[in-house]
């Protein structure tokens, strides 16, 4: 009953019902409430709805029934993420990471975190890493994560890679404005303007 009722709540989430989904979902958080994955549904719901307070409680109630349920792990580290707190969201993710390293989700919303940070040529390599190694993940996660890897491509593409200026440049062009020894300038301790 409680992976049917999973099944229901995820078939109205994705035709679009998110009020059907979160009464599937909660009907089995309450038949098995020491199981993870209803409240990591109901998450899903929230997130669906933009509604952040309650995807964090939720994603949290999953954590506490089953710490080592990674996939509320790595989606609440992006939601810490996009609250700004990016300590306790690298926490998380690295976390999802260390306790399952070959989960490709965990993978992908790492990726993620840096992908939102700026740092594209970074989620490359963590998503390459992901997918190269034995994931057995599904089709659909798999399909997202080669999706994110073309997007964090183009936009490392795009960034413009130069070197950082060389400081001796600039003391060869202001060398000429530096009084030296010798120097009339210098020795007087004055200098005119002309």
């Amino acid at each position: 009953m409680y992976t049917e009722l999973l099944d229901k709540g995820y078939a109205c989430l994705r035709r679009g019902d998110p009020d059907a989904a979160l009464i599937r979902f909660r009907h089995a958080a309450e038949s098995e409430p020491e199981r993870p994955q209803a409240y990591f549904g109901m998450a899903m719901v929230y997130l669906e709805r933009d509604s952040s307070d309650e995807t964090v409680t939720a994603l949290e109630k999953a954590l506490s029934v089953d710490p080592s349920y990674i996939p509320a792990r790595a989606y609440l580290g992006i939601e810490y993420l996009k609250r700004y707190d990016i300590a306790r969201a690298e926490e998380e993710l690295e976390r999802a990471l260390r306790d399952e390293p070959t989960n490709l989700l965990a993978h992908i919303k790492y990726a993620e975190h840096y992908y939102r940070l700026g740092f594209y040529h970074r989620s490359v390599e963590i998503l390459q890493r992901g997918l190269k190694g034995p994931h057995g993940a599904n089709e659909h996660v798999v399909t997202m994560a080669r999706q994110l890897l073309v997007q964090a491509r183009q936009k490392s593409k795009n960034m413009i890679l130069r070197e950082p200026p060389d400081p001796r440049r600039w003391l060869r062009l202001f060398a000429r404005f530096i009084p030296r020894k010798g120097d009339e300038m210098c020795a007087t301790g004055k200098v005119e303007l002309s």
